[in-house]
């Protein structure tokens, strides 16, 4: 890196302009008259020079500097009142004008910046400059010694790397280099006097002929077309051809047709725009996702209302009475509803997985009798359960829920026709490489996977269809609400597993699921809980009752009261911990909302225990139990919609555990 060379200013005036810019060297001339004898001195080691106008006539100074350095550039300095003068002058100059810049010195936060640039305009013209220099060189050894102009040619179209070939009027292959050889997998002997067009798809013949002869006509191609060719071995190519027209020796018409091999281009732009459409449907899954869940959650606290308040009337109504079977039907429909949240729950992926160890074998061998009784007489159920299969790890009511709703399906897809159902189980083993392509929408890892397959010979699906059979709401049936395969999905998703669906109009469906196999021994079964309740022990105190919807806060507190108990209520957490520091001690339990404005369910329930650590909580959400909310440490947990009975229970096994 060269210098900058300074006349008329001070050394420490230049170090400030320049202290944001790094610089090797800067020299001071005092003399404007040593300029040029200082460039012709040192030529080339100077990359900038800054004049001042205090002294001598900056401009003659400039147009001395550029007859000796004619790529070094100038920057001229001077006050804002002096400045519009300098630059007329400079317009004017014959050998300086648009060349030289110049500055105000009042602007000093874009002085330096201005004479970086101008340095790097010194180094870019001097680079210039020696690349034409090199280039003359090299063009006077050129004529120094030159090729064969015809060994030239032969060697550069043989070692081209796109396809070239010359064909003659009729469409004949008259010449052909190596790539083409490569690309068609035929050597130049075996395909002259060959039509071209014989190596492409029969379907684009005739098209490619029109392109050619278009080209033969108007001189060439306007632009490349890709057309399919088929190479002797039947590997399928896509090739951007393009054509020219040119002529023989004798003034015959023909074409040179060069063709570059996009296959893998064509198969990268393919797989591309999979990944994107995977991608958005991914993006797309999860929003339904968001949105299922918080529509279960809302619809299972309005079911704790009717659910509930269906209960309490059943406590005051006649045995018998028309009012008490009419009840009997609200709870009934309530309980439908409960399900159908359930569901969207399950999609939305926050169900419990309690996990234990699973014979998947066992499974469907067990199901097989409920199995066959659930489709119709004229379809044939047969299994084919791979031995020695691993075990996996999951919710075993979860995936038999998987299994009814995949066969259930296959046997209304084939209806009352004859037809069969095949449910085949094995053990496949993903890649890196596979886990790559079903991870942008299944949560899947390198191993051992379990498979179940079910496969019917029933209607099938489009394209359409199977791209929307997973989401929410979508059905197929006249009768169907569309949550079934959303379901499943949602729990597939939950186990780390995947799902493959291959489907085709007429031909039949094939679903296949991909679980992770068990790497260690079998999960043990937690031995279950025995509750000895005593109501009339337990059934005595005061219970705060905290959630944000008034219909839950009423119905709770009517149910509690109904039994004895005393309830106080709270809105939110915060209102909760206000009331519960007043008067710990005249609490029995809480029963606790998760999700809640200003402090969520987590929050509040740490705060309580802060202030009583043995005081029983149960967490009462819309959502089913989840391993986030374990980690809070309840006493139990209560899931929306419940009956009067689960509420009751619940309470008397927490308060029997804080006794004992």
């Amino acid at each position: 890196m060269g210098e900058v060379l300074l006349v008329n200013l001070e050394l420490n005036m230049a170090e400030r302009l320049f202290a944001l810019q790094p610089i090797s060297e800067l020299r001071s001339v005092g003399d404007p008259e040593k300029v040029k004898e200082e460039l012709l001195r040192r030529p080339r080691a100077v990359d900038l020079l800054v004049l001042g106008v205090d002294r001598g006539d900056p401009i003659r100074v400039a147009e001395d500097a550029r007859g000796v350095d004619e790529d070094l550039s100038i920057v001229i300095l001077a006050e804002t009142s002096r400045l519009e003068q300098i630059e007329r002058r400079v317009m004017y100059a014959p050998f300086l004008r648009g060349d030289v810049v110049c500055q105000s010195l009042d602007e000093n936060g874009s002085i330096g910046p201005v004479l970086n640039e101008a340095m790097t305009r010194t180094r870019q013209r001097r680079k210039h400059h020696d690349d034409i220099i090199a280039t003359q060189t090299k063009l006077e050894a050129w004529k120094v010694w030159q090729p064969n102009p015809e060994q030239y040619l032969d060697r550069l179209l043989d070692q081209a790397p796109i396809g070239v070939a010359v064909l003659d009027r009729a469409g004949e292959i008259r010449s052909w280099n190596r790539r083409a050889a490569t690309v068609f997998g035929a050597p130049e002997g075996d395909v002259i006097g060959t039509r071209l067009t014989e190596f492409f798809h029969p379907a684009e013949r005739e098209s490619l002929d029109r392109f050619i002869a278009r080209s033969i006509a108007i001189g060439e191609e306007p632009s490349p077309r890709v057309f399919e060719a088929h190479r002797t071995d039947d590997e399928v190519r896509e090739l951007e051809v393009t054509a020219s027209a040119i002529a023989s020796g004798t003034g015959e018409p023909g074409a040179l047709v060069l063709f570059k091999d996009v296959t893998r281009e064509k198969q990268r732009e393919a797989e591309r725009q999979r990944i994107e459409a995977q991608m958005q449907r991914t993006q797309k899954l999860e929003s339904l996702g968001v949105l299922a869940g918080g529509i279960a959650h809302d619809f299972n606290n309005l079911l704790v209302s009717i659910v509930g308040n269906a209960d309490l009337a059943l406590l005051l109504a006649s045995a018998g009475s028309p009012l008490q079977k009419a009840l009997i039907k609200i709870k009934m429909a309530g309980g439908r509803a409960s399900e159908l949240t359930q569901q969207l729950l399950a999609y939305s992926g926050k169900t419990e997985v309690r996990i234990e160890a699973i014979d998947l074998n066992a499974l469907v061998t067990e199901l097989t009798n409920l199995l066959e009784i659930s489709i119709s007489d004229y379809v044939s159920l047969e299994m084919m359960l791979s031995g020695d299969l691993p075990v996996v790890r999951g919710d075993l009511a979860q995936i038999t829920q998987v299994l009814m709703n995949l066969i259930t399906n296959a046997g209304e897809a084939i209806g009352e026709q004859s037809g069969s159902i095949i449910v085949a189980t094995g053990t496949v083993v993903l890649s890196r490489e596979d886990c790559a392509q079903r991870r942008p929408i299944w949560d899947v890892t390198e191993g051992i996977h379990v498979f179940i397959d079910v496969v019917d010979t029933g209607s099938g699906m489009d394209a359409s269809s199977r791209e929307q059979i997973f989401e929410p709401f979508f059905t197929t049936k006249s009768t169907g609400r569309g949550l079934g395969l959303a379901a499943v999905a949602g729990i597939i998703r939950g186990h780390h597993g995947a799902i493959e669906v291959d489907s085709e109009l007429g031909v039949g469906t094939a679903f296949r699921i991909l679980l992770p196999a068990a790497p260690g021994p079998p999960l043990e079964k937690p031995e279950p809980k025995t509750v000895h309740p005593d109501a009339e022990l337990y059934l005595e105190g005061t219970i705060l009752v905290v959630d944000d919807e008034e219909e839950v806060l009423s119905v709770l507190s009517d149910m509690l009261e109904t039994f004895g108990l005393a309830v106080e209520t709270a809105g939110d957490g915060v209102e909760a911990v206000d009331i519960f520091r007043r008067s710990p001690d005249s609490f029995s339990a809480v029963i606790l909302d998760m999700a809640m404005p200003r402090m969520g369910g987590a929050e509040t329930l740490q705060a309580l225990r802060a202030i009583q650590p043995d005081i029983p909580v149960i967490i009462c959400t819309g959502y089913n139990e989840d391993p986030s909310f374990e980690a809070a440490g309840p006493s139990a947990f209560l899931q929306k919609p419940f009956k009067l009975a689960t509420l009751m229970s619940k309470l008397e096994e927490v308060l029997s555990n804080r006794m004992n």
